[in-house]
């Protein structure tokens, strides 16, 4: 089961590794991903590509806190509509309570918890990833900083933390991780937190609107199944380019199993391969308009395991070749010029 984030969640990604005078172009060819694959905020990527692109990042740029400095580049908006839901609580308790309760639904692996005790509050965050053996320092790092940009968020100011603790062990030189977090570190973690004072719970959320929040979670229920057709195409969309889109990869980026999803799409006289074709179709009319890719390579970024598949699949469905299809719309296009 494929574990999926959004291309959001690298917001700033690029631009960092400018600063560091590193070309993101090369990094994403040495991954062997397409050099428009950050473009899109909304696109699927796998966790593991995410945590690759950090770790090649950091040490690319010589940067052993790169996850931390990208981290500081999001903010609430990473979360989507829980964001918004949460921003509609009445104080810190509800919505750090909130984001607990909701955030494995729409962030595949993350387990949130919030502990109090003896006058402190623990906001504790593990990761956990399929397949990986070693925790990641860099993955780990960004999700603490977000976490902590997003708390900070919410209480209206840079929140004061009493400590702070950290997977792995603790790199050669602290300095930037205490300047940027300022408070104790605690390495060796088996899991990431922000310790702070427990009154800060209390802290109202500014502008928090209870009506607005119970209809924003009748939104989120409402809307869970109705559009899994445009779910579905979409996720498929943003794999075709890393590998062959299997049922399973599809149904696990929905938090779902794969029987669920053929139920929920039979329901509504769709099958897996319909929409698997449908988007492939529209993705080889984007390459061979807007691209010059040879028609081997649109057919291998397809997932096609032949040309020839590609020419009888778009047949069937335009009538025409691909190359008969290219050749006519961009004459078409030229002539509008």
């Amino acid at each position: 089961m494929q574990q999926m984030v959004r291309v959001a969640a690298l917001t700033g990604y690029v631009a960092l590794l400018e600063e560091h005078k590193v070309d993101a172009q090369q990094l994403l060819a040495d991954l062997s991903l397409p050099l428009d694959y950050l473009d899109r905020p909304d696109r699927l990527i796998p966790v593991p590509t995410k945590i690759d692109l950090l770790e090649l990042a950091a040490r690319a740029t010589g940067c052993r806190h790169f996850g931390l400095l990208l981290g500081r580049h999001q903010n609430i908006s990473t979360l989507g509509l829980v964001g918004l839901l949460i921003q509609q609580c009445e104080t810190m308790r509800e919505a750090l309570t909130t984001i607990a309760e909701q955030i494995g639904r729409h962030v595949q692996g993350l387990e949130v918890r919030l502990a109090e005790t003896e006058g402190q509050a623990s906001y504790h965050f593990t990761y956990r990833v399929a397949g990986q053996v070693q925790p990641s320092r860099q993955h780990n790092d960004h999700t603490l900083m977000v976490a902590y940009n997003i708390i900070s968020f919410l209480y209206g100011e840079s929140i004061k933390l009493r400590a702070v603790y950290l997977v792995g062990d603790g790199p050669s030189d602290v300095e930037p991780y205490t300047r940027l977090l300022q408070a104790p570190l605690c390495f060796n973690s088996k899991d990431s937190a922000l310790v702070f004072d427990q009154r800060c719970l209390e802290q109202p959320i500014a502008g928090g609107n209870p009506m607005l929040r119970r209809l924003i979670n009748s939104l989120m229920r409402h809307h869970q199944w109705n559009d899994i057709e445009d779910k579905v195409e979409w996720i498929i969309t943003n794999l075709l380019p890393l590998d062959q889109v299997k049922l399973g990869d599809v149904a696990g980026a929905l938090a779902v199993s794969a029987r669920t999803l053929q139920v929920r799409l039979a329901q509504r006289g769709l099958s897996f391969q319909q929409l698997l074709d449908r988007a492939r179709m529209k993705a080889a009319q984007t390459y061979l308009l807007d691209t010059d890719l040879s028609l081997s390579e649109i057919a291998e970024l397809l997932g096609y395991s032949q040309l020839s598949a590609l020419t009888r699949s778009f047949k069937r469905v335009t009538g025409e070749s691909p190359t008969q299809w290219r050749r006519k719309h961009k004459a078409e296009i030229q002539g509008f010029a």
